[in-house]
C-alpha cells in the first residue's frame, strides 16, 4: 500500500435509475453510471487491475445479495469523496437507505477487515464530510458512527427484505 489511508468511507448507490432498494444492480451498472458522469480510471490501473471496469469510483461495491465486487485497487485513487480521494478507501452499498441482511453482513466483514489493515483510519459515512454536506449528500442514509458503536449490527428501520 503506497497511499496513506485516513478514512474508510461508506456510500450508497443513490442514482435516478435506482428503483426500489433490493433491485440487483451490479458494479457494472455503477461503472456505466460513472462513465456517464465523466469519471475515468488511469489507463495504467485499468491494464493491471479490473480491466473491464473503466470508471467506477469505489474500491468496493456490495450487492443486495451480499456479493462483494472490487472496483478500483486499494492503491488507486478513488473518485468518491471530494477533497479526500487521496486518503480514503470507499465502499458503496447498492440501494438507498435500506440494505439487505446479506449487505449488512458483508459490510461488517469488509469494514472489520479494513480496520484491521488500516487501524488508524476513521470509518465515516460520505455525508459526514464537509464537501458532501455542501453537495447535499445524505448517503449512506444511516448514522455510521451509531452503527460502529452498536458493533456494526444492522440499523433498525434500515433493513430491506428481498
Amino acid at each position: 500500500m503506497t497511499r496513506q489511508i485516513d478514512y474508510i468511507v461508506i456510500h450508497e448507490a443513490d442514482c435516478a435509475l435506482l428503483k426500489p432498494s433490493g433491485a440487483e444492480f451490479t458494479i457494472t451498472d455503477i461503472d456505466h453510471w460513472h462513465i456517464e458522469r465523466g469519471f475515468k480510471r488511469q489507463r495504467s490501473w485499468v491494464t493491471q487491475f479490473n480491466p473491464t471496469i473503466k470508471a467506477c469510483g469505489y474500491q468496493y461495491v456490495i450487492g443486495v445479495r451480499g456479493t462483494l465486487w472490487t472496483g478500483r485497487n486499494e492503491d488507486e485513487t478513488p473518485a468518491a469523496v471530494q477533497g479526500h480521494n487521496h486518503d480514503s478507501i470507499n465502499i458503496c452499498l447498492i440501494g438507498k437507505g435500506k440494505y439487505t441482511a446479506a449487505q449488512w453482513v458483508g459490510l461488517k466483514e469488509l469494514v472489520s477487515r479494513l480496520i484491521d489493515r488500516f487501524p488508524t483510519a476513521m470509518v465515516k459515512g460520505h455525508r459526514e464530510f464537509d464537501t458532501a454536506i455542501a453537495q447535499g449528500k445524505t448517503c449512506p442514509d444511516f448514522d455510521v458512527q451509531v452503527w460502529i458503536k452498536n458493533n456494526m449490527e444492522p440499523v433498525p428501520n434500515h433493513v430491506q427484505e428481498l
